[in-house]
């Protein structure tokens, strides 16, 4: 079963506009993990959602590049025809 992660940030409270600053500095610089594969901006400015495939020590070391301006939640899933022949198996 392919296990993807759909990881959701949210700019941290406060951030005065040099902080927004540094953030853009520090994401032309370091970008994206290597594991992601879709990366989706909020269109009300307040984060985003990241799409990736497994991860790789790398993607942590990515987060952690962040995480003065950012708070992530991150959760596990798979595709529903995955995921379908599980789920009946176990309701029927």
């Amino acid at each position: 079963m392919d296990t993807y992660f759909i990881m959701t940030y949210r700019y941290r409270e406060g951030l005065r506009p040099e902080e927004y600053r540094e953030l853009t500095k520090k994401f032309a610089d370091v970008g994206n993990g290597p594991s992601v594969i879709a990366h989706y901006s909020r269109l009300d400015g307040g984060g985003g959602v990241l799409v990736t495939k497994g991860t790789e020590v790398k993607d942590l070391e990515v987060v952690l590049e962040y995480l003065p301006w950012v708070a992530f939640e991150s959760f596990p899933v798979t595709t529903i025809e995955a995921a379908f022949p599980v789920i009946q198996s176990v309701y029927g």
